[in-house]
């Protein structure tokens, strides 16, 4: 029996009778194996961690954005010469799977293997995120795909307060009519790389990844290791402005709209209203602005196809 272990964090409540045995025979011959569920809010970050520090080489989130981001705190809340020795796999099962339509990966257990055996794992950039807790204390999270600040954001905290047995699309379109209905541009102070940046925002997104909301591509440019996240300015535009601009969102491509404005950078700060700017951070709520943005670069070592 190999002593590399390969640990799977499954969603719970998604997955509950964990992984078939058929498609786990394949890495029995090759790994130790750990198949953990979670069970509360978070649990799928204290796993990751006490995987990490146990040994294994591989943690596989399994499971949609909110497990992967859960799993990548997990992880780099261990010492750095630790996280050196693991390695992130991601395989989607949950609703949104945004963040693996930037890895490039396929969607499949079989595809594992092949990846593992061809050593695809590369550098994977974080964005850390530092905000202010209800005491005024600092408080750190770490973002591998979008964090965003806006209609967006607020289209997250809509759907979180719906009751869970609605159906996934039926709860984001229920949240994005609402949010539509109701959001307003804020005004924002922004200062990216020492360049300051006022207005009012119907949206600011900090993207590590290109795709946010179930498949909008609100960063076409960016790239998961490239030592840079990328920017999106939606100013001066209303919520029927953004209905317009969804199509084209979908379509991951430069939109020529001069309330648009694509920017890119290491640190950015944003100040605003923290009433009205709740901040999401790859599909969770993490507090409010203001919010400072670093990148991260080659943070973790992840599971994907080869840079291009």
């Amino acid at each position: 029996m190999s002593t590399t272990r390969i640990v799977f964090i499954l969603h719970g409540r998604h997955r509950p009778h964990g992984l078939p045995e058929a498609l786990l025979k394949p890495f029995r011959a090759l790994f130790d194996i750990d198949v953990l569920l979670t069970t509360s809010a978070d649990s799928a970050t204290r796993l990751a961690r006490e995987a990490a520090l146990s040994g294994a080489r591989w943690i596989i989130a399994v499971g949609g954005d909110g497990t992967v981001h859960e799993v990548v705190n997990g992880l780099m809340s261990v010492p750095a010469a630790l996280r050196q020795h693991v390695t992130l796999g991601v395989l989607p099962s949950g609703t949104g799977n945004d963040f693996v339509r930037s890895l490039g990966n396929a969607s499949s257990m079989e595809n594992l293997l092949p990846l593992m055996a061809a050593g695809h794992a590369y550098p994977l950039d974080l964005i850390r995120v530092t905000t202010r807790n209800g005491s005024g204390q600092p408080q750190q999270h770490w973002c591998n795909n979008i964090a965003s600040i806006g209609i967006t954001s607020d289209i997250v905290r809509r759907v979180k307060k719906l009751p869970a047995f609605i159906p996934a699309s039926a709860a984001f379109y229920s949240a994005v009519l609402g949010a539509l209905l109701r959001c307003q541009p804020r005004d924002m102070q922004l200062t990216l790389d020492g360049q300051h940046i006022d207005g009012r925002f119907l949206c600011v997104s900090v993207a590590n990844g290109r795709y946010f909301g179930s498949g909008l591509g609100i960063a076409p440019q960016a790239r998961l290791n490239d030592g840079e996240f990328d920017v999106v300015l939606i100013q001066d535009a209303g919520s029927r402005d953004f209905l317009r601009l969804l199509p084209q969102l979908r379509q991951a491509s430069i939109i020529d709209d001069p309330r648009i404005r694509y920017l890119r950078g290491r640190e950015l700060n944003v100040h605003g209203d923290s009433a009205h700017c709740p901040l999401e951070l790859d599909g969770e709520l993490c507090g409010h602005a203001p919010a400072r943005f670093e990148l991260q670069p080659a943070a973790l070592s992840c599971l994907m196809l080869p840079p291009h």
